[in-house]
């Protein structure tokens, strides 16, 4: 009996969840948003490529038949390895396999994936200092990873990085040289991960950094020439490091006061500094050139140091560094923490090596001898300047020093005032200060 029930067809009947092709992008485009087609299996070798259930990517499956049996070796992730690609891998694959060697799958989809993994094998190698593996990793947490998270390996180019890392960090006040180290924190990611074999093909093997810059650019003249803090600044810029709390003022009236480097100078043990013989030594272990640094010690810097050595015995710290990273981690704060602070100043519109830089112009400004500059910076000297400095040096830095220093309490009479025992943080962890 024929009844008046709707007759349903199977509308999947004519489609394979496993769908026979010569496998290319833009097969891959055809198919992967088609929910009725699980996989591609490419029709020259067993080749297929899975679709995720999300329908972005997939991975690269080959297998091997041998006694009847199955073998399946996941060798790639899509769209990571490209079709265009693919059968590059294939073909080293099967020459592993036929060695009898592991596979591994190529585990990154996308840009952040990547350099997180570049930042911990550099990290697993301990063969940088651990100074430099914690920079990488602040730049890669803070920038890199952030700006391109999510962006597939295949999608960065020339035009996706000017405009996710080179523009946006120079519109944020960054310097030149602080967004060189970020785009070649990136591109030795990519470069290495090459020569590994874990992506098949690097697309920033050809992009450079002057590229993104005109012609006539200089990176390293804009390193040297440009100054973000001119004298008349300074004005504006002592009142505001007096404002900060003793920690953070201490660190940037250091660096202002002697031109010192923020990595010595985050670094400076108590153990080196000499309130008898007034004299802030920097050790060659700290020195960035290697070569170790005295500074003389004035009146008024010296009374600063003691109050803030009271004023840290106060909050129950008694270790030997002036800028701890907390009262239980006997170590130093760490350059990003250094960094944070002075941009808690500067407001990013200039960086710790541009007070380096207007303190060495403004001693010549005032007179100081261009060796005596250069000796307070503790610049590289030949050996008829050594042989100057062995006689004369000593003394003409601390003339220098003390006139510099009349002349900045000129600019902000407090600039070098002792700490306030009685300071608002006192009554905090001490962990605050870091």
């Amino acid at each position: 009996m024929i009844t008046n029930s709707k007759i349903r067809f199977n509308q999947h009947a004519f489609f394979s969840a496993t769908l026979p092709v010569k496998i290319s992008d833009a097969q891959i485009k055809r198919h992967i948003n088609d929910q009725r087609v699980r996989q591609l299996k490419d029709v020259r070798c067993p080749l297929y490529l899975r679709f995720n259930a999300s329908r972005t990517g997939g991975t690269w499956w080959f297998y091997r038949y041998e006694a009847g049996k199955q073998y399946p070796y996941r060798i790639a992730k899509y769209p990571g390895t490209q079709a265009k690609d693919i059968m590059d891998v294939v073909s080293a694959v099967s020459v592993q396999i036929a060695k009898g060697k592991a596979i591994e799958c190529n585990r990154f989809e996308t840009v952040d994936q990547l350099v997180d993994w570049h930042v911990q094998r550099q990290c697993t190698l301990k063969r940088s200092t651990k100074e430099r593996l914690n920079n990488l990793k602040s730049m890669a947490e803070t920038h890199v990873m952030s700006l391109f998270h999510g962006v597939a390996i295949t999608d960065i180019d020339h035009q996706k990085i000017d405009s996710a890392l080179i523009q946006p960090m120079f519109e944020q006040g960054y310097s030149v040289s602080y967004v060189r180290a970020n785009f070649f924190l990136l591109k030795t990611a990519f470069s290495i991960a090459r020569r590994l074999k874990h992506i098949t093909a690097n697309p920033l093997s050809e992009v450079q950094f002057k590229t993104f810059f005109p012609e006539t650019f200089s990176v390293t003249e804009a390193q040297i020439k440009g100054c973000r803090v001119n004298t008349e600044d300074l004005i504006d810029i002592l009142p505001a490091i007096g404002q900060q709390q003793p920690p953070q003022r201490l660190l940037l009236m250091m660096m202002l006061a002697h031109g010192s480097r923020i990595g010595e100078t985050r670094k400076a043990l108590w153990k080196n500094i000499s309130f008898i013989e007034k004299r802030w030594l920097i050790p060659k272990e700290d020195a960035k050139n290697g070569v170790a640094m005295s500074y003389p010690l004035t009146t008024e810097m010296i009374e600063l140091l003691r109050s803030y050595q009271a004023w840290q015995r106060e909050l129950g710290y008694n270790s030997d560094h002036l800028f701890p990273l907390s009262r239980w981690n006997n170590q130093p704060i760490h350059s990003a923490k250094a960094s944070e602070w002075v941009r808690g100043v500067s407001k990013k519109a200039w960086s710790a090596h541009d007070l380096r830089k207007r303190a060495r112009s403004i001693w010549a400004e005032l007179g100081v001898d261009y060796i005596v500059c250069e000796s307070l910076l503790n610049h590289a000297r030949d050996k008829l300047d050594q042989a100057y400095i062995h006689t004369h040096m000593e003394l003409q830095k601390k003339e220098a020093l003390e006139t510099y220093h009349k002349w900045l309490k000129k600019g902000w009479c407090t600039c070098l005032a002792p700490v306030s025992i009685q300071n608002p943080i006192i009554d905090k962890p001490l962990s605050r200060l870091a």
